[in-house]
């Protein structure tokens, strides 16, 4: 008698069902599951402040008669200037400033000391902390609008001045050399030009006076001061 697939298929399917029980039994044990460790994530890192790198050369302002200018070619550019100079082993920036052209040097003007330099840009670009340091003074005054004032250490201060915003800067807040502090305006209480009055300071902060204690020195004098 011969069988049909259909009568063999049942048997065939039983004896593979027996040889795959057979085959599990045999089977090496599995290894028994180890918890998987999981490291923890870096704690977020805080963004780094941008740095900007000063620029080499500094011009006058065109069609503006400059007070106390200093020496300049026929491009009116600065002759023998240099990004930095450097006071009680105090390095600073002479220009700390995105984009401008000197409005106005160090020196006599209008029968009055003026005791830093202007630097004047039509649009409102950005200022940097001329080298590292700890803000001393962030403030409003009538006759230098928002004005911002660092200790770099050894003596030496900075002021700056007329300023749109301080960055949200307070004091005592550190500060990187090149970073930005805050936007050029005219905030001072009477009308004047977009421009950031600067000015290197030395001395010993006063009790009374504060930053209005210390030797203005002009930041264009050339060649640097050591």
């Amino acid at each position: 008698m011969r069988l049909s697939p259909r009568h063999i298929f049942p048997f065939a399917l039983l004896a593979a069902s027996i040889t795959w029980i057979f085959t599990i039994e045999t089977l090496p044990p599995l290894e028994p599951l180890v918890e998987e460790v999981i490291e923890p994530l870096p704690p977020p890192q805080p963004v780094a402040p941008f740095i900007y790198e000063f620029p080499v050369t500094l011009s006058l302002c065109p069609k503006l008669d400059v007070a106390n200018a200093p020496l300049a070619d026929t491009a009116l550019h600065i002759i023998g200037y240099t990004a930095t100079l450097t006071i009680n082993d105090v390095t600073l920036a002479r220009a700390p400033v995105e984009t401008a052209c000197v409005s106005s040097g160090f020196g006599s003007r209008n029968g009055q000391v003026h005791t830093g330099i202007d630097l004047y840009s039509l649009e409102p670009v950005d200022i940097y902390a001329a080298a590292d340091g700890t803000i001393r003074e962030a403030e409003y005054r009538y006759d230098f609008g928002n004005m911002l004032v660092i200790d770099h250490g050894n003596g030496v201060f900075t002021r700056y001045a007329h300023l749109d915003s301080f960055s949200g800067l307070k004091v005592g807040e550190t500060v990187q050399s090149g970073q930005i502090v805050g936007v050029m305006g005219n905030s001072a209480g009477y009308l004047i030009p977009r421009h950031l009055h600067y000015e290197i300071l030395t001395g010993e902060w006063g009790a009374q006076a504060a930053s209005f204690a210390l030797t203005p020195v002009d930041a264009l004098a050339i060649p640097p001061i050591d």
